[in-house]
């Protein structure tokens, strides 16, 4: 399973002929549920029992619910959409699905404006993507049934389309199911009522997977630092290599932005194992250990200190002198490099000897923001943009987008307050971990190409009018710097008298993000794939810049179009040591066969490296020269320990005066580095000329000197 867009899955109704009438909706009706009383999107009038009926997503059935209560006259004490669905999803087992039933009659006014009754019964699969399709069972909770003044249920029977046919479905009882081959399979229902009549309901869940390995063994991490009064936990599933009885070579992947906290066990091995990667480095004697946050929205700095834990975990299972590459995809690179950062501050040597930051949004991550105010305008009628633009209010999100919804002001698009306060916090621990290799891989191109589109153009056509309703819905890309432009018109129009609302949103002076270079999600092209009964949504584009390729390099400062491939000096523009970046965009955190072998090669040859690099003698040199030499605006400067020992490390002008120091405290045996960025001790830009490195260790004084270029 892949990364569900924050896209609107609006699933359009027809609207009554009595909402022309110019009367008020009548207080009181005989179920006490009016759907007049919404905007109703579910198409709930063909959840009507008969064989015809169609089947709903999860989705679908959410927004059913989530109608039906707001059109009640009184509180019919149900669970909200959301809650129903998180709990389904929190208590059930790995290859259990938990289902949800709506049976309940509710009125819709006639010609005359008289209340009619209608019945609707709607079946929901809380978990519709299966990993373990040759053992499946199947739950329908008692408490999450949810009914209202219908003839009472007598019996179930349910048919799972696994070829055996309709059996007994009990509520709270496991049904077993067992699938012969992955696709898409409808879940069929009947409901046998005390008045003699049948009906029926259909839901679809995917078989993505007949079978998924079991993981060896599994972590409970809590972290034991706090961040902003509270800690953070998380799994990490330990899968080892064939003939390992404990973690011995160990490739840890910290999972990135679960908006819903549905990628568990199964969804992370299907992501990671992609090009068989997962299972290749098993093959070469690696073992992974994959961590999945408890809330991966939380701040990105609290679940940092998950991964502490862990890499402390992980070095106190493993034999001493035992190095960990670390891999942290998208958000998962930045909690990587924050973890990192922390424990060299604290003087901890975390034994990561490689950090490799998979299409990470080091320099910020991109939404639409015109599509982030239609999930704004939409979120009274729509559950799922409710629950989306709830992920866009989470700490993590506010972190890492480049513009937020909340923050546009006028004309003005601009980043969360809790963005600045993330990027002052990095600068704080010095920017970037100075023990590890550090390797950048990309999903976007290197070669300046765009997303199909071009700044300001429209992305979402999406236009209805009708004596019933008219409604509108039109976004446009952020434009590139000039005049305001308008990036979102929303509208809806509703026959009298149920309220209208009306937005408007233009922005100026911003950076062409939506259409740049980088890793993408196909946000529009699903919107259009959603069938809508108000008219046709189109999308003018399929997909949009997600992570910027030149925010997954942390080339900061340069255009978002950067000619990367054609930059001879790109290496002194960002803190990597190795960039890896494909010709074409591709589909973020998508592995490869191309970035395959990068990541390939990376863990082993940095793990060849270790092994094979010797202590440095007691008269060889501890300091290499600094890299790049000349520099502007930063160089690296790597030492040498031939055995653990505190490390004074330093910078100097010409005359012998202290500029700046860099490092002071303890450090492991083994390569170092730390970057020196041409500033001194109170952060102010130092003039061009010749400085000298000092490092002291061991009783043991060298130095190196490099020229800073203005």
């Amino acid at each position: 399973m892949k990364l569900r867009t924050l896209v609107l899955l609006l699933v359009m109704a027809s609207v009554p002929c009595s909402a022309l009438a110019d009367s008020p909706l009548p207080d009181k009706t005989p179920t006490g549920i009016l759907v007049d009383r919404v905007l109703p999107l579910s198409h709930m009038e063909e959840l009507d029992g008969s064989a015809a009926a169609p089947a709903t997503n999860s989705a679908r059935w959410r927004q059913t619910l989530h109608e039906l209560r707001r059109s009640a006259e009184k509180n019919l004490d149900w669970a909200a959409p959301r809650d129903v669905q998180t709990a389904g999803l929190k208590k059930i087992g790995r290859g259990d699905v938990a289902l949800a039933l709506v049976h309940t009659l509710y009125d819709r006014l006639d010609d005359r404006k008289q209340p009619v009754a209608n019945e609707v019964l709607a079946l929901g699969a809380l978990r519709q993507d299966l990993y373990y399709g040759d053992a499946v069972t199947f739950v329908l909770d008692p408490g999450r049934i949810f009914t209202h003044r219908t003839s009472p249920i007598r019996d179930l029977t349910f048919d799972p389309d696994d070829g055996d046919g309709p059996r007994e479905l009990k509520p709270g009882v496991p049904l077993s199911a067992s699938y012969s081959a992955t696709g898409a399979r409808t879940l069929t229902l009947t409901a046998h009522l005390a008045d003699g009549r049948a009906l029926t309901a259909k839901a679809t869940v995917n078989v993505i997977a007949l079978e998924t390995p079991a993981p060896t063994d599994t972590l409970a991490i809590t972290a034991t630092e706090m961040f902003d009064g509270a800690v953070a936990s998380g799994l990490a599933y330990v899968y080892l290599a064939p003939g390992h009885a404990t973690i011995t070579n160990p490739v840890v992947v910290v999972e990135g932005f679960d908006l819903d906290n549905t990628m568990d066990w199964p969804v992370l091995y299907d992501l990671l194992n992609q090009e068989n990667l997962l299972e290749d480095l098993r093959a070469a004697g690696f073992d992974a250990v994959v961590l999945d946050f408890t809330e991966a929205t939380e701040p990105i700095q609290r679940n940092a200190f998950v991964v502490t834990e862990l890499l402390t975990q992980v070095n106190a299972l493993t034999t001493p002198g035992t190095s960990v590459a670390l891999i942290g995809a998208s958000m998962g690179g930045l909690v990587s490099r924050y973890a990192l950062l922390w424990l060299e501050a604290q003087g901890t040597d975390h034994h990561v000897r490689t950090y490799l930051s998979f299409d990470s949004p080091h320099e910020g991550a991109n939404i639409p923001l015109g599509m982030q105010h239609w999930l704004r305008f939409f979120q009274t009628e729509s559950t799922d943009a409710a629950f989306l633009l709830s992920r866009l209010e989470t700490p993590a999100a506010r972190q890492m987008l480049l513009h937020h919804q909340a923050s546009t002001n006028g004309t003005t698009a601009a980043p969360d307050p809790l963005r600045a306060t993330w990027t002052t916090d990095l600068t704080s621990l010095g920017d970037w971990p100075s023990q590890p290799r550090l390797v950048a891989v990309a999903n976007g191109s290197g070669a300046m190409q765009d997303q199909g589109f071009t700044a300001g153009d429209q992305l979402i056509l999406y236009e209805y009018n009708s004596l019933l309703v008219d409604i509108i819905g039109n976004v446009w890309a952020v434009p590139d710097g000039g005049a305001s432009q308008v990036i979102f018109d929303g509208a809806m129009n509703l026959i009298w008298p149920l309220p209208d609302s009306y937005e408007t949103v233009t922005v100026s002076g911003t950076l062409p993000w939506d259409s740049a270079p980088g890793g993408f999600r196909d946000s529009m092209a699903q919107m259009d794939s959603t069938a809508a009964s108000y008219g046709d949504i189109i999308a003018l584009h399929d997909n949009h810049c997600f992570i910027p390729t030149v925010s997954a390099l942390a080339l900061e400062g340069v255009s978002p179009f950067h000619d990367i491939a054609g930059d001879p000096d790109l290496m002194t523009r960002t803190a990597f040591d190795q960039l890896y970046f494909p010709a074409t965009n591709q589909e973020h955190i998508a592995l490869t066969a191309e970035n395959k072998l990068w990541f390939m090669t990376e863990i082993e040859a940095g793990l060849s490296a270790v092994e094979e690099e010797t202590p440095p003698s007691a008269v060889g040199p501890m300091l290499s020269l600094p890299v790049p030499n000349p520099f502007n605006p930063r160089t690296r400067i790597t030492y040498s320990l031939e055995h653990a020992g505190r490390v004074e490390l330093s910078v100097f002008d010409s005359r012998g005066r202290l500029v700046r120091n860099l490092m002071s405290g303890q450090r492991g045996i083994g390569k170092h580095s730390v970057f020196w960025n041409g500033r001194d001790g109170n952060d102010n830009p130092v003039a061009a000329g010749v400085y000298m490195f000092r490092i002291e260790a061991h009783g043991r004084v060298e130095m190196k000197k490099a020229t800073l270029v203005k």
